[in-house]
């Protein structure tokens, strides 16, 4: 539940972002911006990538959450007791708008534990990659920007 509206909130926060991160781009002259594809490509890690060593992480960090979790249940019950995510955690993210809603419910509530788990996780990587990524261009833009001022000067 924490994570769903974690998720949401950098999803929200991502829009503004990028936004900003295009405004600024588009003040670049080409030569600025040139200089701004050379240094995203040669100093920094590619979005995707990242994305995806972050969901291989968190993906590991709840493989092993389970495992204890549903381990300690067979050991104390004699089963793994594997139920929907709506049967063990009774609080809800609604939005407020039916058919979104309906869509979190089958998509997301009424799935096995593990594939909601999935799914929060898969949620919660592209949210943070979007802000990261936006971050890290906006910081990059505006010290390029007062590395080529400096040196105009």
């Amino acid at each position: 539940m924490v994570f769903n509206a974690i998720a949401v909130w950098l999803l929200i926060a991502s829009v503004p972002l990028w936004i900003y991160r295009w405004f600024l781009f588009s003040r670049l002259t080409a030569r600025e911006r040139l200089m701004f594809k050379r240094l995203v490509a040669q100093r920094h890690e590619s979005s995707f990538v990242f994305a995806v060593r972050m969901a291989g992480y968190l993906i590991a960090l709840a493989v092993a959450v389970f495992f204890v979790v549903f381990g300690l249940r067979y050991l104390k019950n004699g089963n793994f007791g594997i139920t929907t995510y709506s049967d063990a955690i009774r609080s809800r993210f609604y939005s407020g708008i039916e058919p979104v809603d309906q869509a979190l419910d089958s998509y997301h509530y009424d799935q096995m534990l593990p594939v909601a788990a999935l799914t929060t996780i898969l949620l919660v990587t592209v949210a943070f990659t979007l802000v990261t990524a936006a971050l890290r261009d906006i910081s990059l833009i505006r010290r390029l920007q007062k590395k080529v001022k400096k040196l105009a000067s």
